[in-house]
This record gives C-alpha cells, structure tokens and sequence, in this order.
C-alpha cells in the first residue's frame, strides 16, 4: 500500500475509534500515542528475544505481537505526519532515497 494512500485509511480508522471512545485526538495526543506505541513495540521486541519475564506466550504468538506492535507504531507515525502536513513520500525521497545509486546506463 502507497503511503499516502494508508495514512487516509489509518485516518479514517483513528477517527472512527476517536468518536467511540470519545478521544481528543490532539497534536499532543497523536505525539504521546506514537510514544505509547513504541513503548509497546519494544516490550514485544524483549519478549520476543527472551530478554524479559517468561508471560507464557509461544514463539508464534511473539512474533505476531511484534508484527502488531510494528503496524501500530507505522500507523501512529502516519496519523502524526499527517496531523502536522507532512508528506511522508517526499520527505523519505528527500532524505533517504537521494541516496540511492543512479541506474547504470548502458553502453
């Protein structure tokens, strides 16, 4: 999935759980979300390399938990961004992908 095209589906999913729960989905809410996100990412992440308490889980059940954990955070980050206007498509081929080696052409 383009990335744009996720962040109006995961906006559209944050704000229908925002009127159920009745969330003020705020520029510090959507900061600290994301903040809560990687805290739990990096919870499954011990888990998953048995650094932390044993909490029964199988090998299986870590790694979808980690898989979870990485869309949540992926998903708060592009609620973040779009909260504050960033387009995350530039600003990855702005600072990332200006990087990569032009194509060789051929002789």
């Amino acid at each position: 999935m383009e990335l744009h095209a996720a962040a109006v589906t995961v906006e559209s999913v944050s704000r229908t759980y925002a009127a159920k729960f009745d969330l003020n989905r705020t520029d510090e809410w959507f900061m600290l979300k994301l903040q809560e996100e990687v805290g739990e990412l990096t919870q499954a992440f011990v888990d998953l390399k048995g650094m932390g308490r044993d909490r029964g889980l199988s090998e299986e059940e870590k790694r979808e938990a980690f898989a979870n954990e990485c869309a949540d955070v992926l998903a708060h980050l592009l609620l973040l961004a779009r909260s504050q206007g960033v387009d995350l498509t530039a600003a990855i081929e702005a600072k990332w992908l200006r990087w990569t080696e032009a194509p060789t052409q051929p002789s």
